[in-house]
């Protein structure tokens, strides 16, 4: 029995020791930076370009060595049995050497084509980080933008409440009718479910974090509030010169128009001749080890320059030159393509960022006068000067108040971020 007993004990200890260690870890609360270093370190995405951008380096390192020479060995057994004057078996052993001299550019430009495609996987593993750092904003600052609103519905279903109990007295007393009650207890209710909807969309928010950080869905999640702002005069002209210039997209299609123009070199190389130098050393005997034998040469050392030239492929070549060509016209129509886009882009987030300047500048006079206008109603109505649709029409002014001004606070502040990453601020600020 006691040995049951000390089990027991010692199992409770573990548990508390559990509990602090959890507790502890719901305590911890995750910054923006810190949610953002996550997300780089776990995003399989990132992970992907990365992965890209090693495979470009070893291709790149692969297509230089092509202009290296090659160094090859060679065995070889020869049976003629109608020789007469040399041996019926030879056994030739040697070594050749192959250097490529002249392929019609191609050499020199497959080089340049594998850096072009490394310094396109290199930007490429810059827009995605840029737009996943934005996307952590986007999921951070919702987070705290419906945390914010839950609060709100929280503080409406109190002052609810609030006036639920005022009307309930005035009730008993017979100073309202029964439908004044009723309307209290509606609003309640309707503020309760508000309620509920927004504390799902807080979980949902979480669940949308912790996912994009490849934690569990259901994971506890503390984040840092950031409800200080700076209004900042932003100008047009140097936000649209810095994202022509730093922008990954454009600069990769600006690659993509390189490796097009390359290609069509490459793909005409055919129509020129190639050239290489090789030398080999050969050792002939008529034995396995290529021991030599009575009247023949033990040593053959060869030297050679070969000039090939294609002359018909059933206008085959022709036909990848046109490809090329096409590709090319392809290629720069993207350019101009993803250039608007890339406009459209930081436009968009531009407009935004003067909307919700604007914005809370007007909410922040909306909240005083509706504080005021509901505390003005609340207490006519304690003193029946006033009615309780009075009172319910001040409280749904507060909350639509309230709402506006945290839509506009953190719509600013994602509003900036979307200018950062319109501009490809966030692409080359944690790649490097």
């Amino acid at each position: 029995m006691s040995r049951i007993l000390l089990i027991l004990c010692f199992y409770v200890l573990l548990c508390s020791v559990g509990s602090v260690t959890a507790e502890e870890d719901v305590d911890t609360e995750l910054s923006l930076e810190k949610c953002i270093e996550i997300v780089l370190a776990e995003s399989s995405e990132l992970a992907m370009a990365r992965s890209d951008l090693e495979s470009k380096e070893a291709v790149l390192k692969s297509t230089k060595k092509d202009l290296y020479p090659t160094l090859s060995a060679q065995y070889s057994y020869l049976h003629q049995p109608d020789e007469i004057y040399t041996p019926a078996d030879l056994f030739t052993y040697g070594v050749t050497v192959v250097q490529p001299i002249y392929k019609g550019k191609s050499l020199v430009t497959a080089v340049k084509q594998s850096e072009l495609s490394l310094e396109s996987a290199k930007f490429n593993v810059e827009a995605v980080t840029n737009n996943l750092v934005f996307e952590v904003y986007s999921r951070y600052f919702e987070l705290l933008r419906v945390q914010k609103l839950e609060e709100e519905a929280r503080q409406s279903v109190l002052r609810l409440e609030s006036h639920r109990k005022d009307a309930k007295a005035f009730f008993d007393a017979g100073l309202i009718p029964k439908n004044d009650l009723l309307q209290s207890e509606v609003e309640l209710a309707q503020g309760e479910q508000n309620l509920v909807d927004a504390e799902n969309a807080t979980s949902m928010a979480r669940a949308q974090l912790n996912v994009l950080m490849e934690r569990p869905v259901r994971a506890y999640l503390r984040v840092r509030e950031s409800d200080q702002y700076t209004l900042h005069d932003l100008s047009w002209d140097n936000i649209i010169e810095d994202a022509r210039q730093n922008r990954a997209e454009i600069a990769q299609a600006d690659k993509s128009v390189k490796i097009a123009e390359n290609d069509i070199i490459i793909k005409k190389a055919p129509y020129l001749p190639s050239v290489t130098l090789s030398a080999s050393f050969d050792r002939v005997g008529d034995e396995v080890g290529g021991a030599p034998s009575p009247g023949t040469p033990s040593d053959v050392k060869t030297f050679k320059a070969i000039a090939t030239w294609k002359l018909w492929t059933w206008l085959k070549d022709r036909d990848e030159v046109t490809a090329a060509e096409k590709n090319l016209q392809y290629a720069k129509k993207a350019v101009s393509k993803t250039v608007n886009a890339v406009t459209l882009d930081v436009r968009n987030s531009f407009l935004k960022v003067e909307q919700a300047a604007k914005r809370i500048k007007v909410s922040e006079k909306a909240i005083e006068h509706a504080k005021e206008n509901y505390r003005i109603n609340q207490a006519q109505y304690q003193a029946q000067l006033a009615t309780s649709t009075d009172v319910l029409d001040a409280q749904t002014l507060l909350t639509q108040a309230m709402t506006n001004y945290y839509d506009a606070l953190y719509g600013y502040q994602l509003a900036l971020a979307a200018v950062d990453k319109s501009k490809g601020v966030f692409g080359q600020r944690y790649t490097k």
